[in-house]
């Protein structure tokens, strides 16, 4: 990611540079070819007294030239017979040294690495004849390293002089801007931290991650990495893809992206900023993946400050950029401002608010009511034969909304509920609705609750004899499953339990899972602590999906992300059904601390 298309490849760089020097492959066509020589100049092959017979030399000097003439053609394996001979009998010619360097070109187009690396190093341990074979030695060395995925091929790039010739100079920038774009974002990093600040090499591994930072929108950090750049010595092409940066321009860069928004609230109440934080982790780590898939992605962060009206103004002013998709805003208030300051169809995924506005098209959640959770939770009661329920809930819309989809689903099973007992947010005492739940003594009490109430309601249960009622099934929404929820109650509360978790039903996340973790860790160098940063990994990954199937148009991209099924999340398998994110459930007991899939 982040390479310029046209970017002329190494080996043919190596072949134009190195094709006129003592150690190329000969006259450009079209030239008379000079005369034999009668001898070689420079070290021999073998250490020890030389071996300077006329006849001998002029031999070695011929069978050089043969290896040399058959490079040319293309014929590696014919040169190396030609090097061997000269192994066998002239390795104590004066001049012979030029072999192991002929040898280990056959070797790397060969693409025999470890032969290459091994003819290269002896070749530069002799000593070359001059300053220049010895850095073209240097440059052939790192890119054999670096083409074979060997140690130590960056580390052979920065052996290059800074003062060697610009034929050596400038292939060794082309090498360096090639393998900057192959490595990961903290690879990259690393490098810059270690390496030494070559005035030639070290500023295109600079522009790369400067390129990186824009692409994840820290504008600032690649505005300061480019300017670093420019200070030292890059050559033409690392210089204007610099100076681009630095002034802001990644437009002019010619890549190809896919441009995508964030609206986080990074200046607003600590919560959110905090959530901000969190989901912007995500963003980032859904980003590198993206890199390694080849997919360049700019994702731009804004800060809306928690203001509508800045969430409004941001909104279309990435509109009127491009914008094909944006993610965010994270609350409910913030959502509605952005699906009504919308100029057009762009579509809005928010990884955290728990409504949508009513009435607006291509606006999800990743943390919305799911109407499938319902239908699982209906059909978990039904399983488990459970014919009448009672429904207990506190009184706000998401709850009110899970309510009548479970109500709706339940009713189409054949089921009844007997009653919806609803209380007012805040409510710290139960009494009220667990007496009359007792009274009523349904088959089985259904609690719908937000993951931060479960603590607060769940050993009130028992406490008001709830679970005494002979033969009550206690039936829990999705939020009883998650690790967080599990983790605070204690057991002896959730224990038998029956609810739907969108993992696997055995206390992981979704089939993404592991890989984000995975990848979380690497990236960032740290355990993982929180499941927060896998919305924003999901919310922006179904982005950029959704941009490369339908071309990073807003319209193209909002009718792909409608047509998204089984899509492998981190947080489970989502699909797009009736315009909202719906997901996969699995129907779960709850027991010590651990959901196991239900069993009647």
């Amino acid at each position: 990611m982040g390479r310029l298309r046209g970017v002329v490849p190494v080996l043919a760089l190596l072949g134009v540079f190195l094709g006129g020097c003592q150690l190329g492959e000969g006259p450009p066509p079209g030239e008379a070819p000079p005369p034999e020589p009668a001898a070689l100049e420079g070290p021999a092959l073998a250490e020890g007294p030389t071996d300077e017979d006329d006849a001998r030399m002029r031999a070695a000097a011929r069978l050089v030239a043969d290896a040399r003439a058959a490079l040319e053609a293309g014929d590696p394996a014919e040169a190396l017979d030609r090097l061997a001979e000269i192994e066998a009998e002239y390795a104590a010619v004066p001049g012979t040294l030029e072999a192991r360097w002929l040898e280990a070109r056959a070797h790397r187009d060969l693409e025999a690495w470890e032969e290459a690396d091994a003819a290269i190093d002896h070749f530069l341990s002799r000593g070359p004849a001059t300053a220049e074979e010895r850095y073209r030695g240097l440059l052939l060395r790192s890119e054999v390293r670096i083409a074979g995925g060997m140690e130590g091929g960056v580390e052979a790039l920065f052996q290059v002089p800074v003062d060697a010739p610009e034929s050596v100079l400038e292939p060794a920038e082309a090498l360096a801007v090639e393998t900057a774009g192959t490595m990961s974002l903290r690879v990259l990093q690393d490098l810059l931290d270690e390496a030494p600040q070559h005035a030639r090499l070290y500023p295109a591994f600079q522009v790369e991650l400067a390129t990186r930072r824009a692409l994840m929108g820290n504008m600032e950090r690649s505005r300061e990495l480019a300017t670093q750049a420019l200070a030292l010595s890059p050559g033409a092409e690392v210089s204007e893809r610099a100076r681009n940066l630095a002034e802001g321009r990644v437009e002019a860069l010619d890549l190809e992206l896919v441009s995508l928004g964030a609206l986080l609230s990074e200046g607003g109440p600590p919560s959110l900023r905090n959530l901000s934080r969190e989901i912007r982790d995500g963003i980032e780590v859904a980003l590198a993946q993206a890199e390694g898939e080849g997919l360049p992605v700019r994702f731009q962060v804004v800060d809306d400050g928690a203001s509508p009206t800045e969430v409004a103004r941001l909104v279309r002013r990435l509109e009127d950029e491009g914008t094909g998709a944006m993610l965010g805003p994270l609350d409910e208030r913030g959502l509605q401002a952005a699906a009504d300051a919308r100029q057009g169809t762009i579509p809005l995924i928010s990884p955290t608010a728990r409504t949508l506005p009513s009435g607006r098209n291509h606006v999800f959640s990743l943390s919305g009511v799911d109407p499938a959770a319902a239908r699982a939770l209906a059909g978990l009661a039904r399983d488990a034969g459970v014919g009448e329920v009672v429904i207990v809930h506190p009184r706000t819309p998401e709850m009110e909304e899970e309510s009548d989809n479970f109500r709706e689903a339940f009713r189409e099973l054949g089921g009844v509920v007997r009653r919806t007992l609803v209380y007012p947010p805040g409510t710290t005492n139960f009494a009220e609705p667990f007496e009359e739940v007792v009274r009523l003594a349904p088959q089985g009490l259904v609690l719908l609750l937000p993951p931060d109430q479960v603590e607060l309601v769940a050993p009130q249960v028992a406490y008001f004899g709830v679970d005494d009622l002979e033969q009550i099934t206690i039936l829990g929404n999705d939020a009883w499953s998650t690790p967080a929820v599990l983790e605070a109650v204690n057991p002896r509360h959730t224990n038998g339990v029956l609810t739907v978790s969108s993992g696997d039903g055995t206390g992981g996340f979704g089939p993404g899972w592991d890989t984000f973790v995975e990848r979380y860790e690497e990236h960032f160098q740290r355990t993982l602590r929180s499941p927060l940063p896998a919305l924003g990994y999901d919310a922006a990954r179904l982005l950029m999906h959704a941009s490369r199937e339908g071309g990073g148009s807003p319209e193209a991209t909002a009718e792909a992300l409608h047509r998204i099924r089984d899509f492998p999340g981190a947080t489970g398998l989502i699909s797009v059904v009736d315009g909202r994110i719906q997901r996969s459930y699995t129907p779960v007991r709850l027991q010590n601390r651990q959901p196991v899939p239900f069993r009647r």
